[in-house]
């Protein structure tokens, strides 16, 4: 595996939390499912003030569902190897790499596969130099259950977590289903804790199919995320 790197996008406006981009696709074969610029509009378009940064990994380890149909039956062994490179990624690189940068403040906006770098991370933070504001999951494709130490996550995150999921997703209904999962991950039910930091935020009802886009996430983050970042500029 190549090492990660994290590349500076945008600098702040005032704010100094950096939101730090991990984006990931079931539908793509690369780290970000269209051009990064149409995520950096959208990003100040919801109200962002902060340094925009981007997280890079592998394009190999973004198994798509074409891939993994593909993979026939190697198709859980070909995750399980993936997995742990997210694992990796997100307990030791991206820690030291937001302290390489000076970042001493971050959200995280994670889709697909980066929302397990931003899972890992967080659950095995252990820099207290560094502190983590907000975090945004986009279809997400962790486990939602309390053996996933949720409460572990939740404690090293200053703000909230906002899980967007999406029962209707067709896509990655297919994806599990494809890996043999026997439970839906985040990403399609509500992660399966109580706290005020944890949003389950149901995007069926504003997203009629599953858009795996900018134009599809707009709505959703326009609906729940951007009164939040409006209300901490105030």
């Amino acid at each position: 595996m190549q090492k990660p790197v994290l590349i500076p996008i945008e600098p702040s406006y005032g704010d100094p939390t950096t939101l730090i981009f991990l984006g990931g696709s079931v539908v793509e074969p690369t780290v970000t499912p269209e051009p990064i610029s149409q995520w950096w509009w959208l990003i100040r378009a919801l109200g962002w003030q902060g340094a925009i940064a981007q997280l890079e990994w592998d394009s190999e380890l973004n198994l798509t569902l074409e891939e993994l149909a593909q993979a026939g039956d190697d198709a859980p062994a070909l995750w399980n190897h993936a997995r742990k490179q997210y694992k990796r990624i997100g307990k030791s690189f991206l820690p030291k790499l937001l302290w390489q940068a000076d970042i001493t403040q971050a959200s995280f906006l994670a889709i697909a596969q980066g929302t397990q770098v931003a899972y890992y991370c967080l659950r095995e933070w252990v820099e207290q130099d560094l502190h983590v504001q907000d975090v945004i999951f986009l279809d997400g494709l962790v486990k939602r259950d309390q053996r996933q130490n949720w409460f572990k996550v939740l404690e090293n995150i200053q703000g909230c977590l906002f899980n967007h999921y999406n029962g209707e997703d067709l896509v990655l209904h297919r994806f599990c289903q494809v890996l043999g999962w026997s439970r839906s991950p985040c990403g399609i039910k509500p992660i399966r804790d109580k706290s005020h930091q944890l949003l389950n935020l149901d995007t069926a009802k504003v997203m009629t199919t599953a858009l795996h886009s900018t134009q599809g996430y707009e709505k959703i983050l326009g609906q729940w995320v951007r009164p939040h970042w409006q209300e901490d500029t105030l």
